[in-house]
């Protein structure tokens, strides 16, 4: 899950397991009160890396839905895979 986190900074992230095949990520933005809670992500124990890339794909998806501004003053979200 570094990979989740390091893609992520200089944002916050916070990752909670609601089962073994579901968790919700918290991403907060430095000293602000800026946050965003993204829930129902599917997981499992063990993620490859190619998997992290999926769940990251899918916090930015829904990140953009209803927080796009998130987006606007960092630019954590350049890193793509091949």
């Amino acid at each position: 899950m570094s990979l989740l986190y390091n893609y992520f900074t200089p944002i916050v992230v916070q990752v909670s397991l609601d089962s073994p095949f579901s968790m919700s990520v918290t991403l907060k933005e430095p000293g602000s009160c800026t946050s965003i809670h993204v829930s129902d992500i599917p997981c499992k124990t063990s993620l490859t890396p190619q998997e992290v890339f999926e769940i990251i794909q899918l916090i930015e998806d829904r990140v953009r839905i209803s927080r796009p501004e998130l987006f606007d003053y960092h630019r954590m979200h350049t890193m793509r895979r091949p």
